[in-house]
Protein backbone atom coordinates (compact mmCIF):
# COMPACT_ATOMS: atom_id res chain seq x y z
CA UNK A 1 0.00 0.00 0.00
CA UNK A 2 1.64 2.46 -1.38
CA UNK A 3 -0.37 5.52 -2.02
CA UNK A 4 -0.23 7.92 0.76
CA UNK A 5 -3.16 8.91 0.86
CA UNK A 6 -4.97 5.73 1.20
CA UNK A 7 -2.88 5.04 4.08
CA UNK A 8 -3.83 8.38 6.00
CA UNK A 9 -7.82 7.16 5.21
CA UNK A 10 -6.83 4.21 6.46
CA UNK A 11 -4.98 5.10 9.59
CA UNK A 12 -7.96 7.36 10.07
CA UNK A 13 -10.37 4.93 9.88
CA UNK A 14 -8.56 2.71 12.06
CA UNK A 15 -8.24 5.58 14.69
CA UNK A 16 -11.93 6.88 14.21
CA UNK A 17 -12.98 2.73 14.95
CA UNK A 18 -10.45 2.79 17.75
CA UNK A 19 -12.05 6.12 19.51
CA UNK A 20 -15.20 4.78 19.09
CA UNK A 21 -14.59 1.91 20.47
CA UNK A 22 -13.39 3.55 23.62
CA UNK A 23 -16.32 5.64 23.87
CA UNK A 24 -18.31 2.16 23.74
CA UNK A 25 -16.37 0.82 26.41
CA UNK A 26 -15.88 4.40 28.90
CA UNK A 27 -19.85 4.46 28.47
CA UNK A 28 -20.31 0.77 29.54
CA UNK A 29 -17.78 0.89 32.69
CA UNK A 30 -19.29 4.10 33.79
CA UNK A 31 -22.85 3.35 33.94
CA UNK A 32 -21.86 -0.32 35.38
CA UNK A 33 -19.72 1.57 38.18
CA UNK A 34 -22.69 3.88 38.69
CA UNK A 35 -25.47 1.25 39.08
CA UNK A 36 -22.93 -1.10 41.60
CA UNK A 37 -22.34 2.94 43.42
CA UNK A 38 -26.41 2.72 43.50
CA UNK A 39 -27.21 -0.12 44.63
CA UNK A 40 -24.15 0.30 47.89
CA UNK A 41 -26.14 3.10 48.55
CA UNK A 42 -29.59 1.45 48.32
CA UNK A 43 -28.20 -0.67 50.87
CA UNK A 44 -27.11 1.08 52.84
CA UNK A 45 -30.24 3.32 52.90
CA UNK A 46 -32.22 -0.39 53.42
CA UNK A 47 -29.95 -0.89 56.15
CA UNK A 48 -30.92 2.92 57.69
CA UNK A 49 -34.01 2.20 57.39
CA UNK A 50 -34.18 -1.09 59.09
CA UNK A 51 -32.37 0.68 62.30
CA UNK A 52 -34.67 3.07 62.52
CA UNK A 53 -37.70 1.03 62.70
CA UNK A 54 -36.44 -1.01 65.08
CA UNK A 55 -34.60 1.91 67.14
CA UNK A 56 -38.43 3.35 66.89
CA UNK A 57 -40.09 -0.15 67.64
CA UNK A 58 -37.81 0.14 71.48
CA UNK A 59 -38.85 3.51 72.10
CA UNK A 60 -42.33 2.65 71.63
CA UNK A 61 -41.62 -0.72 74.09
CA UNK A 62 -40.16 1.17 76.89
CA UNK A 63 -42.93 3.62 76.97
CA UNK A 64 -45.54 1.26 76.74
CA UNK A 65 -43.65 -1.26 79.76
CA UNK A 66 -43.29 1.78 81.80
CA UNK A 67 -46.74 2.83 81.56
CA UNK A 68 -47.89 -0.95 82.24
CA UNK A 69 -45.28 -1.14 85.28
CA UNK A 70 -47.36 1.65 86.62
CA UNK A 71 -50.83 0.73 86.07
CA UNK A 72 -49.37 -2.47 87.74
CA UNK A 73 -48.65 -0.68 90.93
CA UNK A 74 -51.82 1.10 91.13
CA UNK A 75 -53.92 -1.63 90.33
CA UNK A 76 -52.32 -4.15 93.09
CA UNK A 77 -52.90 -1.18 95.48
CA UNK A 78 -56.43 -0.77 95.10
CA UNK A 79 -56.58 -4.64 95.07
CA UNK A 80 -54.77 -4.43 98.40
CA UNK A 81 -57.40 -1.95 99.72
CA UNK A 82 -60.40 -3.61 98.39
CA UNK A 83 -58.93 -6.52 99.83
CA UNK A 84 -58.53 -4.57 103.88
CA UNK A 85 -62.00 -2.93 103.10
CA UNK A 86 -63.53 -6.30 102.47
CA UNK A 87 -61.78 -7.94 105.77
CA UNK A 88 -63.64 -5.20 107.69
CA UNK A 89 -66.95 -5.52 106.44
CA UNK A 90 -67.23 -9.32 107.28
CA UNK A 91 -67.51 -7.67 110.93
CA UNK A 92 -70.38 -6.37 110.02
CA UNK A 93 -73.69 -7.22 110.25
CA UNK A 94 -74.97 -5.71 107.04
CA UNK A 95 -75.02 -8.11 104.49
CA UNK A 96 -75.30 -5.53 102.03
CA UNK A 97 -72.27 -3.46 102.70
CA UNK A 98 -70.26 -6.63 102.82
CA UNK A 99 -71.83 -7.23 99.27
CA UNK A 100 -70.41 -3.83 97.91
CA UNK A 101 -66.89 -4.22 99.19
CA UNK A 102 -66.95 -7.98 97.64
CA UNK A 103 -67.71 -6.25 94.42
CA UNK A 104 -65.24 -4.29 94.64
CA UNK A 105 -62.84 -6.73 95.57
CA UNK A 106 -63.38 -8.76 92.46
CA UNK A 107 -63.57 -5.96 90.24
CA UNK A 108 -60.28 -5.02 91.80
CA UNK A 109 -58.31 -8.16 91.74
CA UNK A 110 -59.52 -8.35 88.10
CA UNK A 111 -58.22 -5.40 87.21
CA UNK A 112 -54.99 -6.02 88.29
CA UNK A 113 -54.62 -9.30 86.83
CA UNK A 114 -54.95 -7.82 83.60
CA UNK A 115 -53.01 -4.97 84.57
CA UNK A 116 -50.31 -7.89 85.56
CA UNK A 117 -50.46 -9.89 82.41
CA UNK A 118 -50.24 -6.31 80.22
CA UNK A 119 -46.99 -5.79 81.82
CA UNK A 120 -45.93 -8.58 81.66
CA UNK A 121 -46.34 -8.89 77.77
CA UNK A 122 -44.62 -5.33 77.65
CA UNK A 123 -41.63 -6.70 79.46
CA UNK A 124 -41.65 -9.96 76.43
CA UNK A 125 -41.18 -7.06 74.28
CA UNK A 126 -38.18 -5.29 76.33
CA UNK A 127 -36.32 -8.37 76.57
CA UNK A 128 -36.88 -9.13 72.95
CA UNK A 129 -35.68 -5.73 71.94
CA UNK A 130 -33.65 -3.81 74.64
CA UNK A 131 -32.13 -6.99 76.07
CA UNK A 132 -29.43 -4.89 77.93
CA UNK A 133 -32.36 -3.46 80.31
CA UNK A 134 -34.15 -6.69 80.83
CA UNK A 135 -32.74 -7.91 83.88
CA UNK A 136 -33.33 -4.16 85.63
CA UNK A 137 -36.87 -3.93 84.13
CA UNK A 138 -37.74 -7.19 85.56
CA UNK A 139 -36.65 -5.97 89.10
CA UNK A 140 -38.73 -3.01 88.50
CA UNK A 141 -41.93 -4.92 87.65
CA UNK A 142 -41.31 -7.04 90.45
CA UNK A 143 -41.60 -4.45 93.06
CA UNK A 144 -44.51 -3.32 91.36
CA UNK A 145 -46.41 -6.49 91.25
CA UNK A 146 -45.89 -6.74 95.18
CA UNK A 147 -46.90 -3.44 95.63
CA UNK A 148 -49.03 -2.72 98.49
CA UNK A 149 -51.35 0.33 99.71
CA UNK A 150 -51.47 0.29 104.04
CA UNK A 151 -48.43 0.69 104.01
CA UNK A 152 -46.19 0.84 101.05
CA UNK A 153 -43.29 -0.36 102.52
CA UNK A 154 -41.54 -0.84 98.79
CA UNK A 155 -42.28 2.50 97.46
CA UNK A 156 -38.76 3.74 98.21
CA UNK A 157 -37.42 0.54 96.08
CA UNK A 158 -39.59 0.63 93.72
CA UNK A 159 -38.95 4.23 92.46
CA UNK A 160 -35.23 3.75 92.58
CA UNK A 161 -35.99 0.59 90.42
CA UNK A 162 -37.78 2.79 87.84
CA UNK A 163 -35.23 5.60 88.29
CA UNK A 164 -32.15 2.93 87.28
CA UNK A 165 -34.40 1.18 84.02
CA UNK A 166 -35.01 4.91 82.57
CA UNK A 167 -31.68 5.82 82.73
CA UNK A 168 -30.75 2.19 81.69
CA UNK A 169 -33.46 2.87 78.51
CA UNK A 170 -31.58 6.21 77.94
CA UNK A 171 -28.10 4.78 77.80
CA UNK A 172 -29.32 2.21 75.24
CA UNK A 173 -30.59 4.59 72.86
CA UNK A 174 -28.37 7.28 73.25
CA UNK A 175 -25.49 5.44 72.55
CA UNK A 176 -27.64 3.06 69.68
CA UNK A 177 -26.88 5.13 66.72
CA UNK A 178 -23.07 6.69 65.96
CA UNK A 179 -23.03 10.68 66.24
CA UNK A 180 -21.27 10.69 62.70
CA UNK A 181 -23.26 8.70 61.04
CA UNK A 182 -24.49 9.35 57.37
CA UNK A 183 -25.28 8.34 54.43
CA UNK A 184 -22.21 7.50 51.60
CA UNK A 185 -21.24 10.36 50.04
CA UNK A 186 -20.84 9.65 45.74
CA UNK A 187 -17.59 12.20 45.84
CA UNK A 188 -14.95 9.83 47.17
CA UNK A 189 -16.36 7.24 45.16
CA UNK A 190 -16.78 9.08 42.11
CA UNK A 191 -13.18 9.86 42.58
CA UNK A 192 -11.71 6.54 42.70
CA UNK A 193 -13.87 5.29 39.44
CA UNK A 194 -13.80 8.34 37.04
CA UNK A 195 -9.76 7.68 36.51
CA UNK A 196 -10.47 4.50 35.06
CA UNK A 197 -12.47 5.95 31.61
CA UNK A 198 -10.02 8.31 30.28
CA UNK A 199 -7.26 5.51 30.48
CA UNK A 200 -9.30 3.11 28.69
CA UNK A 201 -9.69 6.06 25.99
CA UNK A 202 -5.54 6.29 26.15
CA UNK A 203 -5.06 2.50 26.06
CA UNK A 204 -8.21 2.19 23.17
CA UNK A 205 -5.85 5.59 21.29
CA UNK A 206 -2.70 3.59 21.72
CA UNK A 207 -3.59 0.18 20.39
CA UNK A 208 -5.37 2.14 17.21
CA UNK A 209 -2.34 4.32 16.48
CA UNK A 210 -0.03 1.05 16.86
CA UNK A 211 -2.26 -0.47 13.98
CA UNK A 212 -2.31 2.61 11.63
CA UNK A 213 1.26 2.84 12.01
CA UNK A 214 1.73 -1.32 11.52
CA UNK A 215 -0.51 -0.84 8.25
CA UNK A 216 1.67 2.13 7.20
CA UNK A 217 4.61 -0.06 7.36
CA UNK A 218 3.86 -3.52 6.01
CA UNK A 219 0.57 -2.33 4.17
CA UNK A 220 -2.19 -4.54 2.54
CA UNK A 221 -3.64 -5.22 -0.51
CA UNK A 222 -6.41 -2.78 -1.46
CA UNK A 223 -9.20 -4.47 -3.40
Amino acid sequence: MSDPAARAAVLAAVITGAVALAAIVGTAVTTGLTLRHQRKADNKRRQHERHMRLLESGLRAAVDFLAAAGRTTRARQALDTANISLANAKSSSDQQTYEHFRVMYEEAKEQSIAAVADAENDYAAIRMLIPSVADQAHRYLDFCVQAVAHPDTTMVDRQRARQMVEETFRRAFGGDLPADWAFAEPTSESGRRWWKIPLIIVVALVLGGGAGWYLGRYGFALP
